[in-house]
């Protein structure tokens, strides 16, 4: 059953039912991948109809937040509407391209996250540089991945600038996915060492030279002629 249950007001159902669909996408309630409950049960929730209930799913299918597979049920396929229209636009992109795209954000990021960062945004970063080191050192590639991606996230979200953090996590697909795809090219110590050094960067209220590290983090990547699969 749907943890969001308020029951919309009789006007303009649909749209308070996509509302209400959104936020349980949004608060991570239903996460990516995860199948919502039937649409049987979110139309008993939610007191409406299943047809006021089909049209509201359909939008965000519409949209490419939910996808419908007959037999299987609706599943979660982005967490915004902006996450899925970018995510379908760099599917079939090139690899450099989006790589220059994350280092135009990343480095900035990183020049207003110096500025700006709070305690916790600090502790977030250094969280995930020790992660990384510490999944570096048992060999876990895997784990090096996710931790170089949630120390990047940790800088984009202390830059406080929302359009910039709305625009990131709509990358989080394609930044794992450059970041699986670029780790051969320079060892995974390398990237340990870099993501420390713009976290001391961070953490001196630097901005001219946490944008400088973090613009030379993906320099030497810049070469891969790769396209997504």
């Amino acid at each position: 059953m749907p943890e969001t249950t308020a029951r919309p007001q009789r006007n303009a159902l649909v749209g308070q039912v996509i509302d209400l669909l959104r936020e349980n996408i949004s608060n991570g309630r239903w996460e990516v991948g995860a199948r919502i409950p039937t649409e049987s049960e979110l139309a008993t929730a939610y007191g409406v109809s299943r047809v006021t209930l089909r049209q509201a799913v359909q939008a965000l299918v519409h949209v490419g937040q939910l996808e419908t597979i007959q037999g299987n049920g609706t599943f979660v396929r982005a967490t915004t509407e902006i996450e899925a229209v970018v995510g379908r636009y760099l599917a079939s992109e090139e690899l450099r391209p989006v790589l220059e795209l994350r280092q135009a954000l990343e480095s900035h990021a990183a020049a207003l996250a110096a500025e700006r960062a709070s305690i916790e945004d600090v502790d977030a970063m250094r969280a995930a540089v020790a992660a990384g080191a510490s999944a570096m050192r048992a060999g876990d590639h895997d784990g090096t991945t996710r931790a170089s991606a949630q120390f990047h996230r940790a800088i984009v979200e202390a830059s406080g600038n929302p359009p910039l953090i709305a625009l990131y996590s709509a990358l989080q697909h394609s930044v794992l996915e450059t970041i699986q795809r670029t780790r051969s090219k320079e060892g995974p110590q390398s990237f340990v060492d870099g993501h420390a050094r713009i976290l001391e960067a961070i953490e001196n209220g630097d901005a001219r030279t946490a944008h400088e590290l973090a613009d030379a983090h993906l320099t030497p990547v810049l070469d891969v002629d790769l396209r997504f699969a």
